[in-house]
């Protein structure tokens, strides 16, 4: 069995995220040229590395700095974990600092599961290309890995508001049916990403990608109780397919569109 998927976009250099789900593949030393932050899925990993052989239960990180060799196999019959990949070069601009950290001193700590969520919404928002989502769950999980594994401080205070929210706002309120990006945002009124999240979490208690589903939610109601098909509603406000567009309909509502528009019309 071997079902691995290695995930990019193009506009988002130096980063890939590695589902690796397999049995009986080994991988002969080798080194990367990134920062590696993996979780165990399901199984036993294995690696050697340090002159010290590795054993990785399902539950544990696996944390990996550039041009460090290893090799890499599988202990168990089957071996599923996901396994983030972000060049040095790119750290302190996604972080926010300008230099970067320390690194990994240890290679398979213990994490209360925090990590491996944050890499599970990331692949989720790799495989939809939905760009404001993927970069601020890209951010969660370099924040949280390297404040707690990599020597990294955490960040200081975003900066006073200053009305950047209200602007932030206003334009997913204009935008919400297109194609909204973190960086376009952070362009739009000169903050870092971080503290862009930051702010903007502190005055509506959401994340900007989590407001902008939302508008876009409220929306589909408008256009549902119009009589529009779920399908046509879901291609009109920017979701990936109709599956994407049910299940976050429905975890904002706690029905699907298709029982929203039947019970509208009952």
């Amino acid at each position: 069995m071997d079902a691995n998927r290695m995930l990019a976009r193009p506009w988002l250099p130096g980063v890939e995220l590695f589902h690796a789900d397999f049995s009986g593949q080994p991988f002969g030393r080798h080194s990367h040229d990134a920062f590696a932050v993996g979780a165990i899925l399901q199984g036993v990993g294995g690696y050697q590395c340090r002159g010290v052989r590795h054993a990785l239960p399902a539950g544990t990180l696996s944390l990996m700095n550039p041009e460090e060799p290893h090799t890499g196999h599988a202990e168990s019959e089957r071996l599923v974990y996901r396994m983030l990949y972000v060049e040095e070069s790119r750290l302190p601009a996604l972080l926010g600092r300008k230099r970067l950290p320390a690194g990994f001193s240890e290679l398979n700590p213990t994490d209360d599961g925090a990590v491996a969520a944050g890499l599970a919404r990331l692949a989720e928002a790799f495989e939809r290309a939905d760009a404001l989502t993927l970069e601020s769950e890209l951010l969660d999980v370099l924040e949280r890995v390297f404040v707690r594994h990599g020597g990294l401080r955490p960040a200081a205070p975003a900066p006073r508001d200053g009305g950047v929210t209200r602007i932030l706002r206003d334009y997913l309120e204009t935008h919400h049916a297109e194609a909204v990006s973190l960086e376009r945002l952070a362009g739009l009124v000169q903050r870092h990403p971080r503290h862009l999240i930051e702010a903007f979490r502190r005055a509506y208690g959401v994340p900007p990608h989590t407001y902008l589903l939302q508008r876009r939610v409220r929306e589909a109601k408008r256009l549902l109780l119009d009589g529009q098909p779920p399908l046509e509603v879901a291609l009109a406000l920017g979701f990936y397919d109709q599956a994407h567009f049910s299940g976050t309909f429905k975890r904002f509502t706690g029905v699907t569109p298709g029982q929203f528009r039947h019970a509208a019309r009952a």
